[in-house]
């Protein structure tokens, strides 16, 4: 499955586990308008993310919750990309993807023009982790995640990760190398 139809099917579980976010997602901008604001040597994978998701509208009532696609992060929105992220990693180009209420973040990264983007986790504390080889690869997981009850609605109306377990076996055999 190509990225964007991974997308797309993450976007579908949302509206059918009923996370609140799907109800706000805020539709992809076009081509012209990314590339405008990042730069045309773009690896096609992060394209793809900003065409299929723009941040999350604001809604009355909202807590940060309503806004999460995966347990404790929403869709950094492109105007947001440029914003003054305290970040230091050893790739020349990044851009952020997730981010939750603090100060961690999930980066699409890489070091040359064609190269395919890597994702990055940056936990506060913590270093750099390649937590998925592509953003194609945090879709898939974040889908199969889904499908197998891992993500779910919990009674508190929040996303929540229900299977810690079940999320280590699924990213195990979707990435072949163990959870960090």
């Amino acid at each position: 499955m190509n990225t964007a139809d991974a997308l797309r099917e993450w976007s579908g579980w949302l509206s059918r586990v009923g996370a609140p976010v799907a109800a706000h997602l805020r539709p992809g901008r076009p081509p012209e308008e990314i590339t405008a604001a990042l730069g045309a040597d773009l690896p096609a994978a992060v394209l793809a993310w900003f065409s299929w998701c723009d941040g999350v509208d604001d809604a009355p009532g909202q807590v940060i919750g309503d806004c999460w696609v995966i347990p404790g992060y929403w869709p950094v929105a492109l105007a947001e990309v440029h914003d003054d992220w305290s970040v230091e990693l050893p790739y020349r180009h990044w851009v952020p993807l997730l981010r939750d209420g603090g100060t961690d973040l999930y980066v699409a990264a890489w070091s040359e023009p064609g190269d395919e983007p890597v994702v990055v986790s940056l936990l506060d504390p913590g270093e750099p982790v390649v937590e998925y080889t592509s953003i194609a690869e945090l879709a898939t997981v974040t889908n199969a995640c889904f499908t197998q009850g891992v993500y779910a609605m919990a009674e508190d109306g929040l996303l929540d990760l229900v299977d810690a377990p079940g999320y280590d076996t699924i990213y195990e055999a979707i990435t072949g190398r163990p959870s960090t």
